[in-house]
């Protein structure tokens, strides 16, 4: 083995190692990465993560081609792929010297917050708009080819899954924002497109002012361009900051702003305010969703959302565009 395998940040539900071996054959000569899922996790999301990423990677978009994707559990104790590894840092991955650095860090990467914000939005409209710029079609016919149905990947299907997770975990305390969300589904107005699902900045990868990957494809999903830039907006309004009082305030008014910029180009189509709005609040009841069942599991530290904290900045959010009262028990 050319590099022993490392830890790498992310995959709530996944170890993520990277690494490289020697002497290998083409495809895996490279920098490779292993996603390797827990043991409860549906073996099957590994062969449709490899079918997603694939067929970006086929109309050349750069998402990480997967070269191995097992959903049988026994050869490492969970599904896994095995795929290339993209190079360069996350965007905004400076931002966290605010909370981990020493305070002439910290002043200095003040100094250089303008570049480096111009930065991060020029590389993230580039990764989004070329994204929802992808032939339909063609990608359809790729996940086609490889065993899977467009229509799974529709938002009509994940909806569906959803309310049907949240009847099965009997989530009655969030029935009024599920109903809220079947009432207010805004009407289509735009094409479909293919949407990233949780396209934040740490999932999009530049090395020298370059774009070069974008990675984390679970949440994929054919939907209204707005689907993509509403899900940002409610990611960066409510996920966690570890900091003290005063950085904690400044970080969530970095992150606002750079959501508001970041959606700029949705703002302007046919009611999107009334789009943008709709999937902040999907966005954080799938969240909510999302630790009902890691509770109802036993998983009670997965997720970033999956703390006090996480819960009621999702739930706050949710009563902020709606007035509704939700809650989660336990």
């Amino acid at each position: 083995m050319a590099e022993t395998p490392t830890r790498m940040r992310g995959g709530f539900d996944a170890t993520i190692l990277g690494f490289s071996l020697r002497g290998a054959p083409q495809p895996f000569s490279g920098p490779l990465v292993l996603r390797l899922f827990e043991a409860n996790v549906d073996g099957r999301r590994a062969p449709r993560e490899a079918a997603i990423q694939n067929a970006l990677a086929e109309l050349g978009y750069p998402a990480p081609r997967v070269f191995v994707a097992e959903e049988r559990p026994e050869p490492l104790g969970g599904a896994f792929l095995m795929m290339e590894r993209m190079l360069g840092h996350p965007l905004g991955w400076e931002f966290e010297a605010l909370r981990i650095k020493g305070l002439g860090q910290v002043l200095n990467m003040l100094r250089r917050l303008p570049a480096i914000r111009r930065e991060v939005l020029r590389l993230w409209e580039e990764a989004q708009t070329s994204l929802h710029s992808l032939p339909l079609a063609d990608f359809v016919a790729s996940v086609e080819r490889a065993g899977f149905s467009g229509c799974d990947f529709s938002f009509d299907s994940y909806f569906a899954n959803l309310r049907a997770a949240a009847a099965e975990l009997s989530l009655e305390e969030l029935r009024p924002a599920i109903d809220w969300l079947i009432v207010h589904e805004p009407r289509r107005s735009q094409a479909h497109v293919i949407c990233h699902g949780d396209f934040q900045p740490f999932n999009v990868l530049a090395d020298n002012g370059r774009l070069t990957g974008v990675i984390d494809w679970v949440k994929a999903t054919i939907a209204d361009a707005a689907f993509d830039y509403g899900a940002v907006i409610a990611i960066l309004a409510t996920v966690p900051i570890r900091a003290p009082a005063g950085l904690h305030q400044l970080l969530r008014a970095l992150m606002n702003s750079l959501a508001r910029t970041h959606s700029g180009p949705c703002r302007s189509l046919p009611e999107s305010d009334a789009a943008l709005r709709y999937y902040q609040i999907f966005y954080c009841v799938a969240q909510l969703i999302t630790v009902a069942r890691n509770r109802a599991q036993g998983r009670m530290t997965h997720g970033v959302y999956n703390s006090p904290v996480g819960v009621a900045n999702l739930i706050n959010h949710v009563h902020l565009l709606t007035e509704l009262k939700v809650n989660l028990s336990g």
